[in-house]
């Protein structure tokens, strides 16, 4: 399993809130780099917008910002912003990967038990396994402070060991 892959590029946003590196997953819309400059406003470093570019070392998960987007972050009606201008020592060229947030901008079921426990399951990036957590109805939460807690969160098993399937997603 630790053989090396080719990197891959996949959409999302990249950022390292608590020292952790968490990756912010999402349709279009579901408010990955709003929540990007919400982190930075409150100290944490941006790594990657729109495209992160996965790399594997061992058995860690490496994600880093292509050549042509390092230190940019797209905001919707305001285009592209410099990083490095309006927060300084706020961006990092890669960062290794410790938790996966899938953005929902519908509110989602309502369950007791993923009330409670929270939706979590796992999801696999060149083979290794991240934690992931669903933030729902996310276009109406705040989700600075819900990615920090979540980013201080241990990491809990997603299901009873052996349950979880090994796809990309």
């Amino acid at each position: 399993m630790s053989t090396p892959r080719e990197p891959s590029l996949i959409p999302g946003v990249l950022i390292i809130a608590g020292g952790r590196g968490v990756l912010l997953e999402g349709p279009s819309g579901a408010g990955k780099s709003d929540a990007a400059v919400a982190l930075l406003d409150r100290g944490h470093t941006l790594v990657a917008d729109d495209a992160v570019r996965l790399h594997r070392d061992g058995d860690r998960l490496l994600g880093g910002c292509p050549e042509d987007g390092r230190g940019l972050l797209h905001l919707r009606d305001l285009g592209v912003i410099e990083v490095t201008r309006l927060y300084p020592g706020a961006f990092r060229p890669w960062a290794e990967i410790g938790l996966c947030l899938r953005l929902q901008p519908e509110p989602g079921a309502s369950e007791a038990e993923g009330l409670l426990q929270g939706r979590r399951d796992d999801r696999w990036l060149l083979g290794i396994r991240l934690p992931r957590i669903t933030l729902t109805d996310s276009a109406q939460r705040p989700l600075a402070p819900l990615i920090e807690a979540a980013a201080g969160q241990p990491d809990r098993p997603a299901e009873p060991a052996g349950t979880a399937s090994r796809g990309t997603g």
